[in-house]
């Protein structure tokens, strides 16, 4: 249908311009024969010739002048009389050029034409298909259109929205899968507060009543009491872990310029990891989100401290990098430590996922981050890792214009 309708028009737009053309040659250039061939025209032309012979005979010294003109003018009237003589022929071969060369453009248009229309009929069905794909629950297709016509930006506003779905997807899941974490520790820690409680009232006790006591054994007990109220109270500290991670409070966000945040973060941290060296690499423009300023802060922090410790021994340093695009707002943060171990890398971001030695870490950092930017409708993403160091990307939304600065 559509390419019969775009038949019916070119062939309406030829017929108009050949009319056009037609018009013209017959009202214009016709005129203009009639003018050339008037009996009238021809008469002048004959007694401007007459004139001329009489005023090389009168003035013998401007013979020559006059001569001239008398050819320049037996030409012209020659030449007319020819034209008038086979104006039928020429007016003839006239319009057959004209209507080969419309004859070329109606055959040359319709090719393109159809060409266009097997391309473009090519081009929908493949947008159809990722359509399909895309309503079967497939996300994150690629058309792979670049032209900049209609289709292409149809192409361009798929792809934009099948990446949507696909990040908002994964949004989801991350977000499910946290909550489970998080109502688990919630669990756990419920457990492990009273009894904890009890067991640290039991050897308050125990202490007391050694006060009492005079045996020879007091300062044993005493130093094994203390041992045992130490190792309760680091188990505490991960009690408290649990308890932050599965209470963690929304933020409330405000809209703010994002590169004094971060500097004030760098000025404010800058010695409380003693082997980092913290740098921000300022943006070229204003970049501004909607954040909850300490629980930004605490994102950076807990990056920061994965960071220092995977360095060991050497000096590193951690760049900060601020921009925007069409998404939003985002922060990279890299380091150049040793990389993440590629078996944790998948599972990155669940609670108790770490690196670090049994006591140092409870593999809870990220996850507490990557809950925090998910409740600020963003994501924390690992962007790369190598043994040259390691890129997260921090992902803002766009401002809402009712958010308050």
């Amino acid at each position: 249908m559509n390419l019969k309708i775009s038949l019916l028009a070119l062939t309406v737009i030829v017929v108009a311009a050949a009319l056009v053309f037609y018009l013209f040659e017959r009202r214009l250039s016709g005129a203009w024969f009639a003018f050339g061939s008037h009996p009238e025209m021809l008469r002048l032309l004959d007694q401007s010739l007459d004139d001329q012979k009489e005023l090389a005979r009168l003035d013998p010294e401007r013979e020559a002048v006059y001569r001239e003109r008398f050819t320049a003018i037996a030409t012209l009237v020659r030449r007319l009389r020819i034209l008038e003589h086979n104006r039928a022929e020429i007016t003839r071969r006239y319009e057959l050029i004209l209507l080969g060369v419309f004859a070329a453009a109606v055959v040359f248009a319709t090719a393109a034409g159809v060409l266009r229309h097997s391309r473009d009929s090519t081009r929908l069905d493949r947008l159809r298909q990722v359509l399909a794909e895309l309503a079967e629950g497939r996300t994150d297709v690629a058309v792979g259109e670049r032209r900049r016509d209609t289709i292409g930006r149809i192409a361009g506003m798929i792809e934009r929205t099948s990446r949507r779905m696909a990040r908002d997807r994964r949004r989801l899941e991350a977000l499910r899968n946290l909550s489970a974490w998080q109502e688990a520790a919630r669990r756990h820690a419920h457990e492990m507060r009273t009894p904890l409680a009890a067991a640290q009232l039991e050897l308050a006790r125990l202490d007391g009543l050694l006060d009492a006591e005079t045996s020879g054994r007091r300062d044993e007990i005493r130093q094994a009491a203390r041992s045992a109220g130490q190792e309760l109270e680091r188990l505490g500290a991960f009690t408290r872990q649990f308890t932050s991670f599965a209470r963690l409070p929304q933020p409330q966000k405000r809209r703010r310029d994002l590169a004094p945040l971060l500097a004030e973060f760098v000025a404010t941290f800058a010695a409380a990891w003693p082997n980092l060296r913290l740098e921000l690499v300022p943006p070229e423009l204003r970049v501004e989100a909607a954040v909850d300023r300490d629980m930004l802060r605490q994102v950076l922090v807990n990056l920061c401290d994965n960071s220092s410790p995977a360095l060991g021994d050497r000096r590193g340093r951690v760049e900060l990098v601020l921009g925007s695009d069409a998404e939003g707002a985002w922060i990279e943060v890299s380091d150049d430590g040793p990389g993440i171990a590629r078996e944790v890398r998948a599972r990155l971001f669940e609670p108790y996922t770490t690196t670090r030695t049994i006591g140092h870490g409870m593999g809870l950092g990220l996850a507490i981050s990557k809950k925090i930017m998910l409740d600020h409708d963003g994501d924390l993403e690992l962007r790369k890792t190598s043994d040259r160091g390691t890129t997260f990307r921090l992902i803002l939304p766009p401002c809402p214009e009712e958010v308050e600065a």
